[in-house]
């Protein structure tokens, strides 16, 4: 049993007089106990390092490092302001953050409701009214005025007058209640309701993550299917030329027919390409809008201009050590904050077996004349004490602990399972970063050999050792190397957000905590 820290002990002293001994017993029982257990912060212990990051290979474009981890505005790596002020406007703007938001505030309520739950409680009453007695009931028939078996005999019967049926009551006065805290019972409701708005700030933090990530994701998606367009386009163009020329040299005679059917099928499926790249360009702009609270189409004029370079990655990533990702995680915060809760709810369901002393009172005023309310002698009082010792419940008292118990268990393992799941999601995304990263070198080499062969071409062109077609052709491949190397950044790009993501954003407890006390 947990000993409540407002329960002093008193100084050794050789004689100890009546007064503070009472004070004492009178202290020790309104204190009371604590039922337990206990919440104790638990403990993981985290791996020494990433495996991934200890596997990177060294010389990435955008090395991962095991450095000090500062994730504040992590977008602006990006250095583009249209992405900057995108994630500033969701964060102020997004329903789902709002909703959050408001979850904070209903657990706050929660929580002085909670400690309410300890204090006295006092109303004011009034009363005015007449009532009139049954003839035949029992008030009457003690006062001797039944019609039934009521008469008298004698001259003291007769002289007797019958009660009158009718009385007046007035009554004003007030009346006070406090279930004394003997066992922590409302403490730990108040513990539990604290745990909860812990548990709500972090889940607000949670989708602050989320949210960014996602604006983030799907912007870089936009820019990469842009420019994913502007180069199909001159894929398009270029093969519309290489068509002309084949066409002319089927009708010389110096090519077959085939040839320029051939073509056109390329020019056919060239073109197909660009409903696809449209519909995700208009899926990934009504997307942003949404995490805005826009409507569809608000975003187009805005993010109507494509960029002219690619995405540019950071040169390193510092990554922190593992350690240091459960103090900064909100899912982790969260189900601690959770299992906080669930262990304050069993020392809750603990000290309902316990006897409960409700102290009462009430007082005021009352007269069955309205005139006579306001007089000294209209005074009343009552005050007393009222003992409830639980005897026999059927078992749902104990049935309650269980529950408790089973629910503290549940969400302990709740918090080892995100524990687990925050390790490999960092660790999962230093992988994907680090190999896409290499996918994106290799397919740059690839577009870095295109384009030489292609200068190679155009110089034996104006040799006069190749023709324009071959030229063409390898200038399509250059094209097609470009799509590949853009949708490798693209990827790269959007992998490092997932690894901000995991590795716990920008979340602030004290930022998050000053956003959440108005409600939206």
């Amino acid at each position: 049993m947990a000993t409540d820290p407002a329960r002093a002990r008193a100084p050794d002293h050789p004689r100890a007089t009546p007064a503070r001994a009472a004070a004492l017993a009178c202290a020790a029982l309104l204190g009371g106990c604590v039922m337990g257990p206990d919440f104790e912060r638990p403990q993981a212990a985290p791996p020494a390092a990433y495996p991934s990051l200890a596997a990177a290979p060294a010389g990435l474009p955008s090395q991962p490092l095991a450095a000090a981890y500062d994730g504040a505005r992590w977008w602006a790596v990006f250095r583009d302001p249209v992405l900057d002020g995108l994630v500033d406007e969701a964060r102020r703007q997004n329903l789902d953050l709002q909703a959050a938001a408001l979850r904070i505030e209903e657990a706050r309520a929660q929580l002085g409701a909670a400690a309410a739950q300890g204090r006295p409680s006092v109303s004011g009453m009034g009363l005015g009214g007449r009532q009139r007695a049954s003839a035949n009931g029992f008030t009457s028939a003690l006062a001797g005025g039944g019609q039934q078996g009521g008469g008298g005999t004698g001259a003291g019967a007769a002289a007797r007058p019958a009660p009158s049926p009718y009385s007046d009551l007035f009554q004003v006065g007030f009346d006070a209640t406090w279930e004394l805290d003997l066992w922590g019972k409302a403490r730990r409701g108040v513990e539990a309701a604290e745990a909860s708005v812990e548990s709500a700030e972090q889940a607000r933090g949670n989708a602050l993550i989320s949210l960014t990530a996602e604006v983030a994701r799907t912007y870089l998606q936009l820019r990469g299917a842009q420019r994913q367009r502007v180069i199909v386009e001159a894929d398009i163009a270029d093969e519309r030329h290489l068509l002309e020329l084949t066409e002319s040299r089927s009708r010389s005679g110096f090519a077959a027919k085939a040839d320029a059917v051939q073509q056109q099928a390329q020019l056919s499926s060239s073109e197909a390409q660009l409903p696809p790249i449209d519909q995700q360009v208009a899926q990934a702009m009504n997307g942003l809008a949404l995490l805005l609270a826009l409507p569809p189409g608000a975003l187009a004029q805005r993010l109507g201009q494509v960029p002219a370079a690619d995405v540019a990655l950071p040169p390193a990533v510092p990554v922190g050590l593992p350690g240091e990702l459960l103090r900064r995680r909100p899912d982790v915060l969260k189900a601690e904050a959770d299992l906080h809760a669930a262990t304050a709810k069993v020392g809750q369901a603990r000290a309902q077996l316990f006897p409960s002393i409700t102290l009462g009172g009430a007082g005021g005023l009352q007269s069955v004349h309205a005139a006579s309310l306001t007089d000294w002698a209209s005074r009343f009082w009552v005050g007393g004490a009222q003992v409830s010792i639980p005897i026999f419940e059927g078992g749902k008292l104990k049935a309650q602990i269980r529950t408790a118990d089973v629910q503290l268990k549940e969400a302990a393992l709740a918090w080892r399972g995100t524990v687990l799941s925050a390790y490999h999601d960092a660790d999962d995304a230093l992988q994907a970063y680090a190999d896409e990263q290499r996918h994106a070198a290799a397919l740059a080499k690839a577009l870095a050999d295109a384009r030489r062969s292609e200068a190679l071409m155009r110089s034996r062109q104006h040799g006069g050792f190749v023709s324009m077609i071959e030229v063409l052709d390898a200038q399509r491949r250059v094209h097609q190397a470009e799509q590949q190397a853009l949708q490798g950044n693209v990827a790269a790009a959007t992998d490092l957000v997932a690894l901000y993501k995991a590795l716990g954003g920008d979340w602030d407890e004290a930022a998050a905590a000053k956003l959440a006390t108005t409600a939206p």
